[in-house]
């Protein structure tokens, strides 16, 4: 009986010319490689000293400036807080002269308020926008904030952006039960001051239906009854 060949397969991979191909290519491009890999090395020293000896000190400077203007927003002594007490920095200071740091998000979110509450709306919005808070539950309030100035201001388009990012952020963050029923409900308003009464009970029947233990559950579900014939 003759004896049974195995097919050539074409397919088949030749380890050994593989390897030779390999460093025929390590050998061609030696140096890019090296430069390459040291480029490497030196972005991570240079991310590593950024973070030991610019953005620690920012952060901690910034921390030791701001507690005293954060210690009288919670005494509610407004105007110290925002401004300073003529020793102390004031919230706005902070905010201003400590960008990119955590205090200053604060300080920004806090002066948003400050202005919110003193009927400033357009002063207000441009400090919410720079609370780029990492928290989850004061970046979902600062752009909700910045929906309801929105409102204030009638610019109902915008508003109903804000509360739809805040309602996004909302569903990803920890108090998603307590702030998505929240800016649905502020955001079905909005929809109906923009004639979109479809839009706004959908909204409404989503408090219902997913947030049934929500304050805003028993209104949403009589607004949504009044909008089910319209």
């Amino acid at each position: 009986m003759a004896k049974k060949t195995k097919p050539q397969d074409d397919t088949l991979l030749d380890v050994g010319e593989a390897y030779t191909k390999t460093e025929k290519f390590v050998d061609e491009n030696r140096s890019s490689l090296t430069y390459g890999i040291g480029g490497v090395a030196v972005l991570i020293v240079a991310v590593l000293a950024y973070q030991s000896f610019i953005a620690a000190p920012a952060e901690a400077q910034a921390e030791e400036t701001s507690w005293r203007a954060e210690s009288y927003f919670e005494m509610d002594s407004v105007d110290l807080a925002a401004y300073g007490d003529g020793f102390a920095a004031g919230l706005e200071e902070v905010m201003n002269d400590q960008s990119g740091t955590a205090a200053a998000s604060r300080a920004a979110y806090r002066m948003g308020i400050v202005h919110r509450d003193a009927g400033a709306f357009e002063e207000a919005i441009a400090a919410f926008e720079q609370a780029e808070a990492s928290d989850d539950v004061i970046a979902v309030l600062a752009v909700g904030n910045i929906g309801d100035c929105q409102v204030e201001l009638e610019n109902y388009a915008a508003a109903k952006s804000a509360f739809e990012s805040a309602i996004s952020r909302s569903e990803a963050g920890m108090a998603e039960a307590i702030l998505a029923p929240m800016f649905l409900y502020k955001a079905a308003l909005v929809e109906m001051e923009l004639n979109s009464n479809s839009t706004a009970k959908s909204y409404l029947d989503r408090i219902v239906n997913d947030y049934p233990k929500s304050q805003q559950k028993s209104g949403a579900e009589a607004m949504a009854a009044s909008l089910a014939g319209s």
